[in-house]
């Protein structure tokens, strides 16, 4: 296992365009909510199963 590393600007940003073109590739829209997910999971705030659990949460599941 590596060691983790604190994400740099540049990084977190390309994270955010590579999350838009999926979600644009698959037909969907990318909203500012998921933008804000990204960057939160992207800059290690939170982890990918916490934001998804929280979707999830707001879609009623």
């Amino acid at each position: 296992m590596t060691a983790a590393r604190k994400a740099s600007p540049h990084d977190i940003e390309e994270s955010v365009q590579f999350a838009a073109a999926g979600i644009r590739l698959a037909g969907g829209t990318f909203t500012p909510a998921d933008e804000a997910a990204t960057r939160r999971v992207a800059s290690g705030t939170t982890t990918p199963e916490k934001e998804t659990a929280a979707f999830r949460r707001e879609l009623g599941y």
